[in-house]
């Protein structure tokens, strides 16, 4: 009998091991499916941890990108601003300009005139050089004036070149063939305004005009130096050192 109990204690004890050894192998299972559980769970949140890193990344390189996009557009809106308050400047004194037109009208008129009557004045004061070229230039002028057909600007135009023209003949050597009050044919010749001569075909009579007197005087011992210039203006002999009667300018 006491080997019997003996018997019954020890299978007894081996079940109980079993038994408190299955449920700790059951447990260490929970233990480990609930950790397997969790590192899946650690790894999706870290997925979207590092989703979510990468989307803040991306938005925060977009938001610098935008704001020097908006800093480029400020200093651009800043240079535009100057260039339309400049443009609105202009526009302002065009219109003022635009509004004084007619009274500029007004004014360009009388001013041509008085600009060909002086220029007529000039003329006939001047020593009569191509005398009836540069008076039928002074009588187109007249004409245009009168012309429905010519406007203001092309008149002031005409009235210019003739100014720019009777400019040029004050620093131009010229020559050409005209005639006297006796009908006769002589060579004039021109430098610039300061001498004014005329001979005779034949070379025997050469003139200076008198700027004084306002007629012409024989020179007849200039006639070689006259003759010479004659070739000069003609470009058939280079240009030289001439000995000629020339006005001096009278004391006021």
């Amino acid at each position: 009998m006491k080997r019997i109990a003996v018997s019954t204690a020890a299978v007894a004890s081996i079940l109980l091991g079993a038994t408190a050894a299955n449920a700790q192998d059951a447990r260490l299972k929970s233990i480990v499916d609930e950790v397997n559980q969790a590192n899946k769970i650690a790894q999706a949140s870290q997925k979207k941890i590092d989703s979510v890193a990468d989307a803040t990344a991306k938005l925060f390189a977009e938001y610098k990108g935008v704001l020097k996009t908006n800093a480029g557009l400020r200093a651009y809106n800043a240079q535009q601003n100057r260039v339309i308050k400049k443009q609105e400047e202009e526009i302002e004194k065009i219109k003022n300009s635009i509004g004084r037109i007619d009274e500029i009208k007004r004014q360009i008129t009388p001013l041509m005139l008085e600009m060909i009557a002086n220029l007529d004045d000039f003329v006939h004061a001047d020593i009569p050089f191509q005398l009836k070229e540069r008076e039928d230039r002074i009588e187109k002028l007249k004409e245009a004036m009168d012309n429905p057909n010519v406007s203001d600007p092309e008149r002031f135009r005409v009235v210019l070149d003739a100014y720019k023209a009777e400019v040029s003949y004050g620093r131009t050597l010229n020559t050409y063939e005209g005639t006297i009050d006796d009908g006769r044919s002589v060579n004039f010749v021109r430098i610039g305004r300061v001498g004014f001569y005329y001979q005779t075909k034949d070379g025997k009579e050469t003139d200076v005009w008198n700027r004084d007197t306002k007629s012409w005087e024989r020179k007849d011992e200039f006639a070689t130096s006259v003759k010479q210039l004659i070739k000069m203006a003609r470009h058939q002999v280079p240009l030289n050192v001439l000995v000629l009667p020339i006005e001096a300018p009278k004391e006021k």
